[in-house]
């Protein structure tokens, strides 16, 4: 089995004026530029999903340790073989929510790795697949980014991130920088400034 290492996000920077948040003006001026949806960035662990296998593994190339309900495993089980999912898993790092996926992109779509390929053309294939109250497709909105990133529930929540559907895939079997088209804005928390 081939593993790809999904792309990250690279981090918008903070305000210098006050280093908890990133700039305001600056989330601003990405979404008046009309190239940018944004979509919540949950505080769960990045997974890999292998259909054919049901496999789970993590974003360090180990197999996950969270092994799936019934429930979980049965919506899974829908997907097509011959795909690998980037998802989120909400289990370990939250309360409130637990044995939930929440579904962000497509890696390899038909037995075929989606390198070249727009995030959109991928985002149009994960749409059409069928989830259910445990494994769901992320919610991408299009404006109100900086008061969506300040009212999101810093338990659940993680931040946003901004994503250009123009942007190109690239993967990578070892981990690679950053990719510009998609840009993460953090909620603080002790383990980072924002």
């Amino acid at each position: 089995m081939l593993y790809y290492f999904p792309n990250r996000p690279t981090l918008i920077p903070p305000d210098p004026k006050n280093p908890l948040d990133p700039k305001p003006d600056y989330i601003d001026s990405l979404e008046a530029s009309g190239k940018y949806v944004g979509e919540l960035k949950w505080n769960g662990d990045n997974i890999l999903i292998y259909t054919d296998t049901m496999e789970i593994w993590n974003r360090h190339r180990e197999r996950h340790h969270y092994i799936p309900t019934p429930e979980v495993l049965d919506e899974l089980r829908k997907f097509p073989k011959g795909a690998v999912i980037n998802a989120e898993l909400m289990h370990n790092r939250t309360v409130e929510i637990k044995n939930t996926i929440i579904v962000h992109c497509v890696m390899v779509w038909d037995g075929k790795p989606l390198i070249g390929k727009t995030w959109g053309d991928a985002r149009k294939i994960i749409e059409t697949l069928p989830y259910g109250e445990h494994v769901k497709l992320s919610e991408i909105f299009r404006d109100r980014f900086w008061e969506r990133f300040q009212s999101a529930d810093v338990k659940t929540v993680e931040g946003i991130i901004l994503k250009n559907p123009l942007g190109r895939l690239v993967f990578s079997t070892t981990p690679i920088d950053d990719v510009a088209w998609m840009l993460k804005i953090r909620k603080p928390c002790k383990k980072y400034s924002f």
